[in-house]
């Protein structure tokens, strides 16, 4: 095997690792063997100065590897070493390019480097050699690894010379890699490069790993289908070569758009929004911090369904996620709640007894949740509560019994944690709908408040109507306090609504149910104000 040294001389100095001290014979690149075309290109190129003594020494290295020029132990070395090459050597290295003359020729130029020492040839200390027969003469090579060292290389990430390869895509639709490794003149491809390619977010986070590859031919090509909305927006290709102890990496971003059409990637907003494909019996409905992301809640399969938005609270060109079953732990499930930094998810049925509370290992990500404990019961057997809500600091829970038509506090010692809840068994704490005066709901199913505490929205299965209240105290239930403000008739959107939410800035609501499997959406003049709501 070879190991080359380059040093920066007017010398041209090539180390040859072998058994002994070698010498090139003058009659014998093998004529069975074809020297490459690069070989030959390179020897043209050093000929006339276009490229440094170290990129002419790695063609002879290959010659020598490759067992095409053979090598000889030598009598002796001139003692008196030449300081330059003669240019009839780089003339000869040159006509060789051209084929102009006979290998013989060419290789007698080789010899004369090393009999003159400027082509030096060392012996190293080495634990095995391998030696085989070549004709008359005995062609020996080691079993240690070849290193070169090398100053510098290039690597080049989706160039122009890639006509498919974009800085943007789509969901559902592949975005392609080309990654080329070239010499450090940029002059030609070399091999063996280990390339590691990954994608990540605009924060870090990893999305897909390509592994760890070696470039052939210089080139790597791969693509990945865009899995999700989750990929919306910018993310980053990185690139990490490894070649000979030099290390590089390249970065590329590129843009994820939901759907062809538009800057924004964003289509107008199906009104009502089907959802009839994941669950026949949608019971319940909200949102995550920022609006990015909806939660619903189908009683026909006990599950959670995810969907991403491309932007916040739109449901045009929105992409489904992900579903997680709660069949054992609630087998009707109605109301859904999260936590203000979405590592905590509750569910209220109708068939357990309480509040379940799941941890989510991946903040707002639903599959990533596990039953942590159940909590704030009323003692009630026949309790059926349908929807959960928590005041700003997570110390308050008001949970809607759909068999009372009440809403219930229940005061938690440690902010979202049920464990601390206890038991609820008095009528007093709690806004009776039944006797509240212009409310005629008396199966309450769905319920929100607006974003200071100050409102609180109900709506249920019996009538066709969004019911707005205000209560006396933010988030309070209890004082009797509460007043009917107003109703909207609803009944040419949805029969029986289940479930509604708002946008954080309440000019949106959201109103599930069960008459057409979809999602209604009502565009509101005036935030919070349900008179100025519109079908969107």
């Amino acid at each position: 095997m070879i190991r080359l040294r380059y040093l920066i001389l007017s010398v041209l100095v090539v180390l040859i690792v072998v058994s002994t001290v070698p010498f090139v014979s003058s009659d014998v690149i093998r004529g069975e063997s074809t020297v490459p075309n690069w070989v030959k290109n390179t020897a043209g190129w050093w000929a006339s100065d276009q490229i440094p003594d170290s990129a002419f020494l790695q063609g002879i290295q290959y010659l020598i590897k490759e067992g095409m020029m053979i090598v000889e132990i030598p009598t002796e070395i001139d003692s008196e070493a030449a300081e330059e090459v003669p240019g009839w050597v780089k003339n000869t290295a040159g006509w060789w390019a051209e084929d102009k003359i006979h290998d013989t020729t060419f290789v007698s130029g080789i010899k004369y480097l090393i009999g003159k020492g400027i082509l030096v040839v060392m012996e190293p200390q080495v634990e095995e050699a391998k030696c085989n027969f070549k004709g008359k003469e005995v062609v020996c090579s080691l079993t240690e690894k070849e290193v070169v060292e090398i100053n510098d290389f290039y690597i080049e990430v989706n160039s122009g010379s890639c006509s498919y390869c974009l800085n943007w895509t789509y969901v559902g639709e592949e975005y392609s890699i080309h990654i080329e490794t070239l010499d450090e003149r940029h002059g030609k491809y070399i091999d063996g490069v280990k390339i590691s390619a990954k994608i990540i977010s605009k924060d870090g986070e990893l999305r897909y790993n390509f592994g760890q590859v070696t470039t052939e031919d210089g080139v790597y090509q791969n693509s990945i289908t865009i899995p999700s909305m989750d990929w919306y927006a910018e993310n980053i290709l990185s690139v990490t070569g490894e070649y000979y102890g030099v290390e590089k990496t390249i970065e590329k971003e590129f843009e994820v758009f939901a759907k062809k059409g538009g800057s924004s990637g964003c289509s107008a907003a199906a009104n009502p929004f089907d959802v009839s494909d994941r669950d026949g019996d949608m019971t319940s409905i909200t949102f995550n911090d920022d609006g990015s992301k909806m939660y619903l809640v189908g009683l026909g399969n006990d599950k959670v369904y995810e969907y991403k938005l491309c932007k916040n609270y739109h449901l045009g060109s929105i992409s489904y996620t992900t579903s997680f079953s709660v069949a054992d732990k609630e087998i009707q499930p109605h109301g859904i709640a999260f936590n203000d930094d979405g590592t905590k998810m509750f569910i209220v049925g109708q068939a357990s007894q309480g509040l379940n509370e799941f941890a989510l290992s991946t903040a707002w990500d639903i599959s990533s949740a596990v039953w942590t404990t159940n909590g704030c019961t009323n003692g009630n057997e026949n309790q059926k509560y349908s929807a959960v809500d928590f005041n700003a600091d997570g110390t308050g829970a008001r949970i809607l019994d759909k068999n009372s038509n009440k809403v219930r506090e229940f005061v938690l010692s440690t902010a979202y944690d049920i464990s601390t809840c206890g038991n609820h068994d008095s009528d007093n704490d709690s806004t009776d709908l039944n006797g509240l005066s212009g409310v005629s709901e008396a199966k309450a199913q769905g319920m929100a408040f607006n974003d200071d505490g100050t409102k609180m929205y109900i709506v249920g299965e019996q009538h066709d109507k969004v019911y707005e209240l205000d209560l006396g105290t933010a988030y309070d239930v209890t004082d009797g306090q509460e007043t009917f403000v107003q109703k909207l008739d609803i009944s040419d959107q949805e029969a029986t609504p289940t479930g509604l939410e708002f946008s954080s800035d309440g000019k949106t609501m959201f109103v599930v149910g069960k008459n057409g499997d979809e999602i209604n959406i009502y565009s509101l003049a005036t935030a919070w104000n349900i008179s100025t709501a519109e079908v969107k």
